[in-house]
């Protein structure tokens, strides 16, 4: 019963981002500070400290296997070498974490009913989309109970919010409970693709619709480009290769719901976003590719990323404290050459068998993962990927 519970808990607060941050001397670049830098602990992290004493068992089997006790103890040495290991060693917590959840996705799948984790689901993306439209609608943040959930303090006026103009209007881009408007879509549009393609989910198809509704509105109202072109490019290979089996019945359907998804993302696509973000993710690679080859063997060290590139001038006004958008320029330059690419060796077999099972999931991960780094440094982002993707390989996790 409190297993059952903790799980459906995590699943509801999965997006929040309740936490208390350290801020230690370290956490302040040119006086700025920087929350990429502060230790922190969140609301999600207790629940899975929870759930893994609840689950020791299932937890202890999976770290016994052998790649990955040689991939951590990889990471360790990285640690041992980083600029910053503090924030390494923190970031090394993060990753056994991440391993958790995905070593319990079997045990989710076989503890809850997919009809609730649907409704668990929906009851929180329904959550993200209210607060979302009312911050749309009033180009602020609405505090109050929602400060507990996450929720950041917004205006249109504050320096470096996200905005976007559409018809001449300017408003605040939603952030809901996330750090960035950008974390809120890429959140959603992995959801999106997991749910649509999770062939045991068709059996609800009322709640799973729902979902696919309430989620693709959170993507649209984001104005996350990079989000919505995905959305538009895995849609339409998926219905198009829908139209293709001889089990569809109504192939106007599908052709008409490309043909809507096709519409409404173009009229979003249309809204002016920040002019420059183009010009400030080549700066940002830029430096990662400078950072790699000054530190090739041994990386800056896991999380230490911005210590490093804050020695690199940028043209653009408080951006030296944004990690570079690439997740795999990012896990070079903080862990170097040679500990990516073992740890590339050690999980090729993994990675082939994830791209067989489920190539739109993996598909999203890459196309966001090229253009933005939340993936690897946000809470959310980080441990959904990691609840999915053990949901994708959970043939192969061990259960007791």
């Amino acid at each position: 019963m409190i297993n059952r519970l903790l799980f459906y808990l995590f699943l509801l607060l999965l997006p929040t981002q309740l936490g208390k941050h350290f801020f230690l001397d370290f956490s302040y670049l040119s006086g700025v500070r920087v929350d990429y830098l502060a230790p922190t602990i969140y609301l999600t992290d207790i629940l899975v400290l929870l759930l893994a004493i609840f689950n020791f068992k299932t937890i202890f089997k999976f770290f016994k296997n052998k790649k990955v006790i040689i991939g951590l103890f990889l990471l360790l040495i990285n640690v041992l070498l980083s600029r910053l290991p503090v924030v390494s060693f923190y970031w090394f917590i993060k990753i056994i974490e991440f391993l958790i959840i995905f070593s319990l996705a079997k045990k989710i799948l076989m503890t809850l009913k997919e009809k609730y984790i649907l409704a668990t689901l929906l009851i929180s993306g329904l959550f993200q989309l209210f607060l979302s439209l009312v911050q749309l609608i009033n180009k602020h943040s609405v505090q109050g109970l929602f400060y507990y959930f996450g929720e950041r303090l917004l205006s249109l006026s504050a320096p470096g919010v996200a905005k976007a103009s559409l018809g001449g209007i300017e408003f605040l881009r939603p952030y809901g409970t996330f750090s960035h408007p950008n974390s809120l879509s890429g959140f959603f549009l992995l959801l999106y693709f997991f749910v649509l393609t999770y062939k045991k989910f068709n059996r609800y198809l009322v709640l799973k619709y729902l979902f696919l509704l309430v989620s693709s509105l959170l993507i649209f109202i984001s104005f996350s480009k990079i989000a919505i072109l995905s959305y538009l490019f895995l849609n339409g290979i998926y219905y198009i290769l829908t139209i293709k089996s001889t089990k569809v019945v109504c192939k106007p359907c599908i052709i008409a719901r490309i043909l809507i998804i096709i519409v409404v993302s173009f009229i979003f696509l249309q809204a002016t976003t920040d002019p420059l973000t183009i010009n400030k993710r080549i700066e940002l690679m830029k430096n990662s590719t400078a950072i790699i080859l000054r530190y090739p063997i041994q990386g800056v060290g896991l999380g230490s990323y911005l210590i490093e590139q804050a020695k690199y001038s940028s043209k653009y006004y408080l951006f030296f404290n944004q990690p570079v958008h690439n997740i795999f320029l990012l896990f070079i330059s903080e862990t170097g050459l040679i500990i990516s690419g073992l740890i590339f060796l050690f999980s090729f077999k993994t990675i082939s068998q994830f791209i067989r099972t489920n190539i739109y999931i993996f598909l999203t991960l890459v196309l966001t993962g090229l253009f933005d780094h939340y993936w690897l440094t946000l809470q959310q982002n980080f441990l959904l990927m990691g609840l999915v993707m053990g949901v994708i390989l959970s043939r192969t996790l061990p259960v007791d």
